[in-house]
């Protein structure tokens, strides 16, 4: 009996497609936050106390973006995950009832 729900698999699937995608740019922009923004301390200028907070403060952010991003991924692995296996159950479950429905036709046939 049904109690007013439906799910749509292929809408399942293609919210594992989209966070998938998504999981893919946030990896590329973690790997760029974290090797491809790299700055030696000259760069701010010499050795004074600007310069070494600037360079701290950069190394900080950079730390602080790199953990961001990956916290972030890791959310998006988990539901992502997650909705796949609602959508392979959901799947497996129709499987096992069209199985029973076309055993339950063979019978009156």
């Amino acid at each position: 009996m049904s109690d007013g729900y439906s799910v749509n698999p292929a809408e399942l699937e293609a919210v594992v497609k989209r966070l998938r995608a998504l999981q893919q740019n946030i990896s590329t922009c973690g790997a760029n936050t974290k090797y491809k923004t790299d700055i030696t301390p000259d760069a701010f200028g010499g050795d004074f106390v600007e310069a070494r907070a600037l360079y701290s403060a950069h190394g900080n952010m950079q730390q602080f973006l790199t953990q961001t991003i990956s916290s972030i991924d890791a959310l998006i692995n988990e539901y992502g995950d997650k909705t796949q296996l609602v959508h392979d159950r959901y799947m497996g479950r129709e499987d096992d009832s069209q199985a029973t429905m076309n055993q339950i036709q063979g019978r009156y046939v």
